[in-house]
C-alpha cells in the first residue's frame, strides 16, 4: 500500500489535537468500494435530530455552504460550527478552502465548479474537459461523465 502523503487533516480527540494524524490512524483503511453509503448514513443522525427538534453534535460536510467538513452542533433548528477552542472560525474556513484548492473541488461564489489540484490533474489525465470550470447547474451532465469514467476505470 502506498504511504499517505500531502497535508494531513487536523483532528482532535477529547479536546486535544492529534500531532501525527497519519501515524495515529495508520491501521484504518477505507473500503476500495464507493463509500457514498457511509457518507449518506453519517447524515441520518443529524436529520433525525432535525426532524425531532432536538439538539445534536457531530461532523458534516459543507455546513451552511462552507468548504470542507466541520464539527457542528444543532440547537433550536440552527446548525452552527462547533470548533475546538484553539481554532477560530476564519482559520477553519481558510484551512478547508486551501485544502480543497490543493486537492479537490471548489465552488466559486459565482456558482462555477472546478476540479482542482491532485483531483483535477487525475481527472484530466482521462477526460481533459473535466479540468475546465463548469456552472453548478451542469452538475448532472458532469456526473454522467464521471460515472462513465468510473465504469471505464473499473472495467479496464
Amino acid at each position: 500500500m502506498p504511504a499517505r502523503g500531502g497535508r494531513a487533516p487536523r483532528v482532535w480527540l477529547d479536546g486535544a489535537e492529534v500531532a501525527d494524524v497519519y501515524g495515529r490512524f495508520a491501521d484504518i483503511q477505507l473500503t476500495p468500494e464507493p463509500v457514498i453509503e457511509i457518507s449518506g448514513a453519517s447524515g441520518v443522525p443529524m436529520l433525525l435530530a432535525m426532524a425531532a427538534s432536538r439538539p445534536w453534535r457531530g461532523h458534516v460536510p459543507g455546513p451552511n455552504g462552507l468548504p470542507g467538513g466541520y464539527p457542528v452542533r444543532l440547537t433550536d433548528g440552527a446548525l452552527e460550527l462547533d470548533l475546538p477552542n484553539a481554532v477560530a472560525e476564519a482559520e477553519a474556513i481558510a484551512w478547508n478552502a486551501s485544502f480543497e484548492e490543493e486537492n479537490g473541488l471548489v465552488v466559486s461564489p459565482q456558482g462555477h465548479v472546478s476540479f482542482t489540484g491532485i483531483l483535477g490533474d487525475r481527472l484530466a489525465d482521462h477526460v481533459p474537459a473535466l479540468r475546465k470550470a463548469f456552472p453548478v447547474r451542469e452538475l448532472e451532465v458532469v456526473c454522467e461523465d464521471l460515472l462513465q469514467l468510473r465504469f471505464a476505470l473499473m472495467t479496464a
